[in-house]
């Protein structure tokens, strides 16, 4: 049984909150991409950053979220430098409202190295984003490529900025995937459903 979520949560954005957070974390006009996940090696960030400086060659007004703490801050933090794109980058805490941090973004990405099922790739896609994921572990059980978001190799930064640059620069796709994305976890993985086949078994478990 998989776990579930709220997924009505998820599809609630207040005008009024979304703009309080874009001034609170001094976002510009222009796209923004994001990622929710700890600052570990495994989640890598690395070749986001990477990536993102590709996809700032086509546009240069794109903006990073990354939400979350951990031991690779500074690590990041200095890459962030290398690149010379510390001004697109946002880092901000781990958040307990990750539904206004997902309201504020264009495309999340999930570039991991490894992964189980992904609790933030699913709540982004029941906010009705357009979502990219690494083709590893537990991503692949909720991203069919092509129809609700798209798949890269992982620590691949030239294919994430491609997948990135295709969503970004093609609006109609991208409302596509995220209108599929929403579709498929209301589906497959609200909360209701975890707790009606939770029930389910314990009712076969008495009668077993």
């Amino acid at each position: 049984i998989y776990n579930g979520i709220d997924v009505e949560r998820f599809k609630k954005r207040d005008p009024a909150v979304l703009r309080k957070l874009k001034e609170e974390f001094a976002l510009k006009e222009g796209a923004v991409v994001g990622i929710i996940a700890r600052l570990s090696d495994i989640k890598g960030h690395v070749y986001l950053l990477e990536a993102i400086k590709k996809v700032t060659e086509s546009i240069p007004e794109v903006q990073l979220i990354i939400a979350g703490d951990g031991n690779m801050k500074r690590r990041l933090v200095t890459l962030c430098r290398e690149l010379k794109i510390e001004g697109k980058v946002h880092f901000i805490p781990s958040v307990r409202d990750t539904a206004g941090v997902l309201s504020l973004l264009d495309v999340f990405v999930m570039p991991s190295l490894k992964e189980g099922l992904g609790l933030a790739l699913m709540e982004a896609m029941a906010s009705g984003l357009a979502v990219v994921g690494s083709r590893v572990g537990g991503i692949e059980n909720l991203i069919s490529h092509g129809e609700n978001g798209l798949l890269v190799p992982a620590a691949e930064s030239g294919a994430l900025a491609q997948a990135i640059l295709e969503l970004l620069l093609n609006k109609e796709k991208r409302l596509k995937f995220a209108n599929a994305a929403s579709l498929f976890i209301s589906k497959n993985f609200s909360a209701e459903k975890m707790c009606l086949e939770t029930e389910r078994l314990y009712l076969e478990c008495q009668n077993a």
